[in-house]
């Protein structure tokens, strides 16, 4: 009952409520609607007072105080303050530290120098990382030197070439020439001279019915990489190879000049340059993977690509002319490229003036596992900290190597300590991070930094912005020299532009900065749509760490130093390279006596890492990529266009000009946007700058080149049979060498040439808009 009574209760009220009090609630409905409308008027005007700018703000983004600092641009003072602070005198006790004793990959010295950079880093400020790498490296045997000896008919030894040069230090740690990498072998037999061991030379040679197939062959340093002379002596049937440094290229004979080391900078008769003959990078046990403790590893037997298949050995041209002074055979053309400064009569072999002489080889070089380092000192970015400006240099050297690489080192460490100082008294600190790195066994085929980009090449894709890389600072005092990728044109050319000569000769003569003396000896007309010249900046190749970062995880590069006058000059590289008398006193004394050759590369490189560092719009310029993209093509159809176009059809071969205008075009509309960006909006601008730094890496193909597979970059490469020299469209370059001789591979340059077609037009797509990057026609 309780609980009828209660319901019945209820009800009655409801019915009360309902009937006598029904006008008051119309009353109090009215007023409660007024007061919500009124409520909801003020919070609209609060809404839009306060979180939508007005028409005359052009709808642009709010950021609140606290968060302005994402959307500043660079300080422009702090640019003069780094090129102000750069030391000569610091970059010089750097040099003649890391210079004092010998330090060769894998051995203490160099670890040694690890441990120095570590505590330098930490003393300026800079986060410390270490990567370590367990790799085939190569030596010369303690016990038994390598040797060159020319024996007569019984066996005799008539000359042996010395196995060391001067040892003008006494340093027991001085390794004697070798190339790195040269199988452990005895061979004997007749010599065969072959100029400087390129192509065209073995054509000449058998043009001529000279055979090297069984026999040993001498050629020049010069022209091409030591490994490549070493391949292409072995593909055509030698059974050893010797390479010597032939007077007319590392001497000043050709200018009147007969002085040598000590008194000046050319080379003696003793000097042999030591270096790697491994064509590939990296490990060559584990390719295409970090050689850690978790990855797969070859045998020296089994490893692909395979290690060099002669033995091979330097020696100075002292020696050379003691050996090739009894040569016969055909006498070379004079002048010519076969021919060479030694005073003799340049003869081709294999016979001997002597019958029954015969040239002994024995290379007792071994292989062995070991550990290398990189080191790396960071400042970490305020505002994208996970976007990387890199800049590096190598750290190990055949012997001292005062120019190669410690000139670079040394600048790495003032400019890493100028960057420090600024961060620690809080007067700077970069937008993105920059990286200073510290790679190891670079000598021995980029070893260091391959590992590092294979062991990080996904984060490096999705993160690292350009790379700056200075193998050496100086090897000449005439002219900086520079090769890049066409987005870092503008880069290396505008900082240029800021750093005073360093010469006060060229001051004098009205070229007061870096550029003016670099437009002057290497003027170059890039764009070729108007008369407007710029510094020359040569196609990348492979002979220093910007590679393997370009190659495979498509970071923008850039390589440069202080260089020499190669008008006046025809040298392939300066003349004591990779021997001992390359110490700290032929620096001070014949190339840089006040080290402002130095600070001026370190101001350039100091420059091009903060404006990469800290613009607000990554600087790349965008359109350069379009002209040089049109060189590559001209390149092309000068030395293929008629081949290419008899073979693929002249509608197919001209898709290549319409992907390049394709691209052109995408190029202009991205600047455009670029232009009218809301410098506001922090999304937007993050979206413009990956877009910027994403367009070098579009430029890979996964699967690589067709015969290079662990090289991806379609359009830069270096030479496949010069690996010092870069080439456009190299894997296109690569397909048509000698394809007379395998015309079935016409199938495949067919399809490598629609992968180039495909990949430039993605490249374009990538700087489209997001939401409207699709083609509506095939």
């Amino acid at each position: 009952m309780s609980s009828n009574s209660s319901l019945h209760l209820g009800s009655e009220n409801d019915m009360f409520f309902s009937s006598s009090k029904r006008g008051i609630g119309k009353i109090r409905l009215f007023i409660f609607l007024l007061i919500a409308i009124v409520i909801g008027f003020i919070v609209g005007i609060l809404v839009g007072k306060f979180a939508i700018n007005d028409e005359q703000q052009n709808n642009e983004v709010v950021v609140s105080e606290e968060f302005q600092h994402i959307l500043s641009d660079a300080d422009p003072s702090i640019s003069q303050q780094i090129i102000d602070a750069i030391d000569p005198a610091r970059i010089e006790a750097n040099l003649r530290y890391l210079s004092q004793i010998p330090h060769i990959a894998g051995r203490q010295a160099d670890f040694d120098l690890v441990e120095m950079l570590k505590s330098r880093f930490i003393d300026n400020g800079l986060q410390v990382q270490i990567t370590p790498y367990d790799v085939l490296l190569s030596y010369p045997s303690n016990e038994t030197p390598n040797s060159v000896r020319l024996l007569d008919a019984n066996g005799t030894v008539v000359y042996d070439a010395k196995h060391d040069e001067s040892n003008i230090s006494q340093y027991q740690d001085v390794v004697p020439p070798f190339n790195a990498y040269s199988p452990c072998r005895l061979v004997e037999g007749p010599l065969v001279y072959a100029g400087y061991g390129r192509v065209e030379d073995y054509i000449w040679l058998k043009q001529n019915n000279i055979t090297v197939t069984g026999n040993i062959v001498i050629v020049k340093y010069g022209r091409i990489f030591r490994g490549d002379k070493v391949d292409l002596a072995a593909i055509n049937g030698a059974i050893g190879i010797i390479i010597y440094s032939d007077p007319a290229d590392f001497t000043g004979n050709f200018m009147g000049d007969s002085r040598v080391y000590p008194e000046t900078w050319w080379m003696p008769p003793s000097g042999a340059q030591r270096g790697t003959i491994y064509i590939p990078n990296g490990d060559p046990l584990s390719p295409g993977y970090p050689a850690n403790d978790y990855g797969y590893r070859f045998t020296e037997e089994s490893a692909v690509p395979p290690l060099p298949k002669i033995p091979c050995h330097p020696i100075g041209y002292g020696a050379a002319l003691n050996i090739l002074k009894h040569l016969g055979g055909t006498a070379v053309p004079t002048p010519s490229d076969l021919s060479g400064g030694l005073n003799i009569t340049y003869r081709t072999g294999p016979a001997f003036l002597e019958t029954g002489m015969k040239i002994q080889l024995n290379v007792t070089t071994k292989n062995e596992r070991a550990k290398v380092e990189n080191v790396f000192g960071i400042i970490k970015g305020f505002v994208e900290p996970d976007r990387y400006v890199l800049f590096g240099n190598h750290r190990d050297a055949w012997i001292y190597g005062a120019i190669d690489p410690s000139s670079g080192t040394a600048v790495m460490m003032e400019v890493a300590r100028v960057m420090g100082d600024l961060v620690k008294r809080g007067v700077w600190r970069p937008r993105r991070t920059i990286v200073f790195c510290s790679w190891g066994a670079e000598e021995y085929g980029l070893v260091g930094s391959t590992e590092w980009v294979e062991q990080y090449v996904s984060t490096l894709r999705e993160r690292a912005v350009a790379y700056i890389n200075v193998d050496l600072a100086i090897e000449g005092n005439d002219t900086l020299q520079a090769l890049a990728t066409p987005l870092m044109y503008n880069i290396i050319h505008d900082a240029s532009k800021k750093v005073k000569n360093p010469n006060p000769a060229e001051i004098q003569a009205g070229r007061p900065t870096v550029y003016d003396t670099w437009l002057h000896f290497k003027p170059w007309n890039f764009t070729q749509g108007d008369k407007t010249v710029v510094p020359l900046i040569n196609t990348p190749g492979s002979g220093s760490d910007y590679a393997p970062l370009l190659q495979q995880a498509g970071i923008t590069t850039v390589d440069f130093r202080y260089s020499l006058d190669t008008k006046l000059y025809k040298m392939s590289s300066y003349p004591l390279y990779h021997t001992e008398y390359e110490t700290f006193d032929l620096v001070k004394e014949q190339y840089d006596k006040d080290f402002e050759f130095h600070a001026a590369v370190a101001r350039v490189g100091g420059e091009a890492i903060r404006v990469l560092a800290d613009s607000l719009i990554i600087p790349f310029n965008v359109s350069n990529y379009a002209p040089g993209l049109e060189l590559c093509r001209q390149s092309l159809d000068r030395d293929y266009g008629t081949l290419l176009r008899d073979n693929l059809g002249s509608e197919t071969y001209d898709k290549l000009s319409k992907v390049i205008v394709g691209f052109r075009e995408d190029v202009q509309e991205f600047e455009t946007r670029q232009n009218n960006i809301d410098r506001k909006d922090p999304y937007a601008l993050r979206e413009l700058n990956d877009k910027i730094m994403l367009l070098e890496k579009a430029f890979l193909h996964p699967e690589g080149l067709p015969v290079r597979p662990l090289k991806k970059h379609v359009i830069f490469a270096e030479n496949q049979h010069d690996t010092y020299a870069g080439t456009s469209f190299p894997g296109l370059l690569d397909l048509l060498f000698e394809i007379e001789k395998e015309p079935e591979r016409w199938e495949t340059v067919k399809q490598h040439f629609h992968v180039i077609l495909t990949i430039i037009q993605t490249a374009g797509i990538t700087l489209r808009d997001a939401t409207s990057f699709m083609s509506e026609t095939l």
